[in-house]
């Protein structure tokens, strides 16, 4: 197919409608085409050869292409792709924002190659600027304005292909059809966070808008918006979240693989020539022999095996979880009415708990996130039974839903999540809900957190409740945590399938100082994670093991 052939095809095929088929299989051959009939590689000993996608780079494009709904147009908004150094990414993404500028139609289309610094976006900007100088088709249809650092439509100078910094001023007239942010486990601080938002969500008012994430692996604490997206990716594959819009790849090793394996590269490297790429296993070979003589693996594990440093090692295998959720399920179908302590659990469920004994832990919040409330009811296997119940103020749903990339909304509907008005949690309702529990089942102690909890601590001893502080540090947490750890490889913590539940136990990773362990709670501000489910637990787990051997001196409020 010759080069105008490819792209007319391809733009033809973008506005036909499809109302039958949700892939469109002639879109993403379009899509891929422009690649290899139109582009050319920009460096080294591929400067000038045609740009033969990578699998990997093709799975990508098809993906983001080739779904579409019944009336044509693309379905996916969001791309995350985690990929070591020297896989092609920096031309990938290059030939992406060229294809969108041509792609797109309507006026005043606006895209965005944007990076945490200018340096680094401009190493976008420079290859799509040599793609162009190497096709006459490109350069019939657009003009390179590097002075502005910007590619123009030449039959309409307002749409236009900009290299931007994260760390800049975007302006209020930021309109993006299509934003590639480059290393984005980079953008770390405030202001490269807000312009994130602005790109992100800049074309709400179009109709297609599309944004990708391309990055390798950071630091865990240092990475906020690479690890929130990484860890939207991670649940997804685990069919923890689901979200039609949202394409995710991450290519890497595990903590377990031996880095100098070279089974390991080919499984964390997908540009490799043994993987149907380009990048040839020796040089990765030469890279790891440094690092050895130099002895620190640390920067090769983490450019070239995508390890991401400091992550903290995931404390619950999911698979573990599944298999131990019990031979109950839990219903979660709460009567919504205005009592809350009427709010009960349906005959079945509360026939199977109704009088046993049992402990309660709490992780409180006041106005921002997630409240938990965890009822623990000891078995005759030496496992525990978990009933957990959640509640979040009405007015923050939208806000959280969006950052935290789980579907808050529908759990509440379903009954996962009790729903409290306002914009705040009122203490009210949960000491509510330990009150129903003191008088439904044999409840004895409240184990909480300090934080947040003194009120309704104080209250509930009013009402005769036994209510004690669980600190939270490695002396205390260090039993629990990995109690609640060996419960669940052995199938003995059993939750019933809550979905909050599953969700918060795929988020736990745990830190250890000299043999102790204890699971780190996210940063709220920047983190994705969410863990309040599991905490709640643990603390009635240190006081159902408190009370049966002397772990240690437990003060009373």
């Amino acid at each position: 197919m010759a080069h105008g052939g490819a792209l007319s095809t391809l733009a033809a095929r973008s506005r036909a409608r499809n109302p039958l088929v949700p892939y469109s299989k002639a879109a993403a051959d379009a899509a891929v085409n422009f690649f290899e009939l139109v582009l050319k590689h920009t460096q080294d000993e591929y400067y000038g050869k045609p740009f033969i996608l990578a699998p990997w780079q093709e799975e990508a494009v098809r993906a983001i292409f080739g779904q579409v709904d019944e009336d044509g147009n693309r379905i996916i908004e969001t791309v995350y792709l985690e990929v070591p150094k020297k896989t092609g990414k920096t031309e990938w993404a290059a030939g992406l924002l060229l294809l969108i500028l041509v792609l797109t139609m309507t006026p005043s289309c606006q895209i965005y190659g944007a990076a945490a610094a200018t340096r680094q976006a401009m190493n976008v900007y420079r290859a799509a600027c040599k793609m162009v100088e190497q096709s006459p088709l490109l350069q019939a249809r657009l003009l390179i304005r590097r002075g502005t650092n910007r590619i123009v439509k030449r039959n309409d100078p307002d749409s236009f292909y900009a290299a931007v910094a994260a760390d800049g001023d975007m302006g209020d007239g930021v309109n993006p059809v299509c934003t590639v942010a480059d290393e984005v486990h980079r953008w770390k601080t405030r202001k490269q966070m807000e312009n994130w938002d602005v790109l992100s969500n800049g074309g709400i008012t179009r109709k297609q808008t599309l944004t990708v994430a391309i990055t390798t692996a950071g630091v865990k604490s240092e990475s906020p918006l690479a690890w929130q997206l990484h860890e939207l990716t991670r649940r997804i594959k685990e069919g923890i979240v689901t979200d039609p819009k949202f394409f995710g790849r991450i290519y890497g090793a595990d903590r377990t693989d031996d880095p100098g394996d070279p089974k390991t590269w080919i499984k964390a490297i997908p540009s490799l020539r043994e993987n149907g790429g380009f990048l040839d296993i020796e040089k990765v070979r030469e890279k790891y022999v440094s690092a050895v003589a130099k002895g620190d693996l640390t920067s090769f594990k983490r450019y070239f095996l995508n390890m991401w440093e400091d992550a903290g090692g995931r404390a619950i295998d999911m698979a573990k979880w599944e298999a131990s959720s019990g031979d109950w399920v839990a219903e979660g179908l709460l009567e919504q009415q205005p009592d809350f302590k009427a709010r009960s659990l349906p005959h079945e469920l509360k026939a199977r708990f109704i009088g046993r004994r049992c402990w309660a832990g709490v992780d409180m919040s006041y106005t921002t996130d997630l409240t938990a409330v965890s009822l623990l009811f000891p078995r005759e296997d030496e496992g525990f039974d978990v009933l957990p119940f959640f509640y979040l103020p009405d007015a923050k749903i939208k806000l959280l839903q969006t950052r935290l990339g789980v579907p808050l909304r529908k759990w509440a509907e379903q009954g996962w999540i009790e729903l409290i008005p306002g914009e705040a949690i009122d203490h009210r309702i949960i000491r509510a809900r330990l009150e129903w529990a003191a008088e439904l089942f044999d409840l004895q102690e409240i184990g909480f957190d300090r934080w947040n909890s003194r009120e309704i601590s104080l209250k509930l001893l009013e009402d005769g409740q036994r209510c004690v502080e669980v600190q939270q540090g490695f002396a205390t947490l260090n039993e629990p945590s990995k109690k609640l750890v060996e419960l669940v490889l052995t199938g003995r913590l059993n939750h019933g399938g809550h979905p909050v539940m599953r969700w918060n136990a795929s988020c736990v990773s745990s830190r250890e100082l000299n043999d102790n362990l204890m699971f780190e709670k996210p940063k709220r501000a920047t983190d994705a994670a969410r863990i309040d489910g599991i905490a709640a637990t643990v603390n009635a787990l240190h006081q159902a093991m408190a009370a049966t051997s002397n772990l240690a001196a437990i003060e009373v409020w």
